[in-house]
């Protein structure tokens, strides 16, 4: 009942200054909505990085070529022979070319692949097929086209059956890839996948830079990477930084690890602003103190007790951090539902935020209360009484 007590007379002395206590809580609301929408941020980016490598399965092993000596070469046929049996792989190579129809010209990101590349990335056709094992074998110029290159070349026409000028030479567009939006990888919507047989000629390189391993199990990756790693360093014994063996697995682990860091270190940012608006409440309460010198020696005269006035006060610090804290939380899920609206970006305001939020308001309530409290339960009856 006490406590019921002092939160309304709380609540009462709050709204009898409320300028002062809107400019007193600012810092607090800033604080928590800081942490809220940094939080959530973060949060959302590690959910998108984990989805998109998920996506790709656990099972996948990349093959990453780079040598320090521009004449060394990894063609498409050693990279096949890095597969074992039940093993899948493809190439990826990438070059941005002129691509043209009677209605519209513009450079795009033209990807050299085989037939199992749609497997191993996922990729689900609209409309026709993907490259098939005969493409590849005899560099057909064929091409398959994501969705945002079908609507900006043939805008509501099917385009299977029609033909595209990559680079001057004409290529038939054989299938249409389902729209899947923006990803760490770029977009495949914006891409066109033609043989990496027919790539070759087309880019005038056999070399390829890029390779992708789909082992049978994730339980494999392990033993997969150490036979991968054994047959490079037999292709290119004289260079071993030329290449490097990643698991899929890793590279998620990774990228785990660093935005969970990204994540604490937004939120460390955000607690700055919390712990100012802390400072401003205990000025703010000290300011209090000092104009109530006669509230607190009335009360004491008719019997309040220390711990009376400490609570009293305590309770007025914490009430005070909690409405910013609320206001800031609101504040918070308010804008990160505004950016999902807005934008493809997803952001992600978890119950576990709101409660840290919450807990925040609380704790600099209390810690930067204590001082003020403090000093208005120790003024002697007779002093607080005779001051004007």
């Amino acid at each position: 009942m006490k406590i019921y007590q002092n939160v309304k007379l709380a609540l009462k002395q709050l709204l009898s200054t409320k300028f002062r206590t809107f400019l007193t809580m600012l810092g607090i609301i800033i604080g928590v909505f800081s942490v809220i929408l940094l939080i959530s941020i973060g949060t959302a980016i590690s959910k998108n990085v984990s989805t998109q490598l998920g996506d790709m399965g656990s099972n996948l092993v990349s093959v990453s070529f780079y040598p320090t000596n521009p004449t060394e070469k990894f063609t498409y046929k050693e990279a096949t022979s890095l597969l074992d049996d039940g093993e899948i792989g493809s190439p990826e190579v990438m070059q941005t070319k002129t691509v043209r129809t009677n209605e519209h010209t513009d450079d795009m990101q033209v990807t050299g692949i085989n037939d199992a590349y749609a497997n191993i990335k996922n990729l689900e056709l609209a409309r026709g097929r993907f490259c098939s094992e005969v493409d590849v074998r005899y560099a057909q110029k064929v091409t398959v086209i994501g969705a945002d290159v079908a609507k900006f070349y043939f805008k509501e026409q099917n385009p299977v059956g029609e033909y595209m000028q990559i680079s001057g030479a004409r290529y038939l567009v054989i299938g249409v890839l389902k729209e899947k939006g923006d990803s760490l990888f770029g977009s495949a919507d914006k891409k066109l996948f033609i043989p990496i047989t027919s790539a070759e000629r087309l880019f005038k390189t056999d070399s390829i830079d890029l390779y992708y391993i789909q082992a049978k199990s994730p339980n494999q990756v392990p033993d997969v990477v150490k036979q991968v790693d054994h047959k490079m360093s037999r292709l290119f014994p004289n260079d071993k930084d030329a290449y490097s063996v990643v698991n899929q697995q890793e590279a998620l682990d990774t990228f785990d690890s660093i935005t969970k860091t990204l994540t604490v270190g937004l939120g460390a940012i955000a607690g700055i602003s919390l712990l100012v608006g802390g400072i401003g409440i205990m000025n703010i309460m000290l300011v209090s103190v000092s104009e109530r010198t006669r509230e607190i020696g009335i009360r004491k005269a008719i019997g309040a007790r220390d711990s009376d006035i400490l609570l009293q006060f305590l309770i007025e610090s914490v009430v005070l951090s909690l409405l910013g804290g609320g206001i800031g939380i609101l504040l918070g899920i308010f804008s990160a539902q505004l950016v999902t609206i807005l934008s493809d970006f997803e952001m992600i305001v978890s119950i576990p935020t709101i409660l840290l939020a919450v807990g925040f308001s609380m704790f600099i309530g209390v810690v930067f209360g204590v001082v003020p409290a403090h000093k208005a339960s120790k003024k002697m009856p007779i002093d607080a009484l005779r001051a004007e």
